[in-house]
């Protein structure tokens, strides 16, 4: 199984990234929206875990509404739904308090929202979920 991770807080990028792969997941990491898209395109993952608040070059991402604050995740998850038609499941781990981010995440079809601070079991039971693993983890 194949997951993106993108968030531009190196160490949760880390974190996440060594957990599932000591998990035995097929991981790649963005630190922005824009490395992220090219990712997703050349990756095809098989769940994305994005932050909401990513930097992005509006060049290289012409469809991103600059009026919008900082949510470029939000634009990436409009990208995948809405313009290249994808159903890769998204969870969203963000610090993001904003009811109207969380509400139009799943309005664009994300399939878990989580806030941060998170532990890391936690980040691994959803994975779980949202991939179908049935790995069984004993501790």
């Amino acid at each position: 199984m194949k997951v993106l991770i993108v968030d531009n807080e190196r160490h949760i990028l880390m974190s996440i990234g060594r957990c599932l792969s000591d998990l035995g997941y097929d991981i790649e990491c963005c630190d922005n929206a824009t490395d992220a898209k090219q990712s997703y395109e050349a990756f095809r993952p098989d769940l994305l875990i994005a932050d909401i608040s990513l930097p992005v070059a509006y060049a290289v991402m012409p469809f991103i509404n600059k009026g919008r604050g900082n949510t470029a995740g939000l634009e990436l998850l409009r990208y995948i739904r809405l313009i290249k038609k994808e159903s890769t499941p998204v969870m969203v781990v963000s610090c993001h308090s904003d009811e109207g981010v969380f509400n139009k995440s799943f309005e664009l079809g994300v399939n878990d929202y989580a806030k941060m601070p998170l532990s890391i079991s936690e980040i691994e039971a959803r994975v779980k979920r949202l991939t179908g693993s049935m790995r069984l983890c004993l501790n």
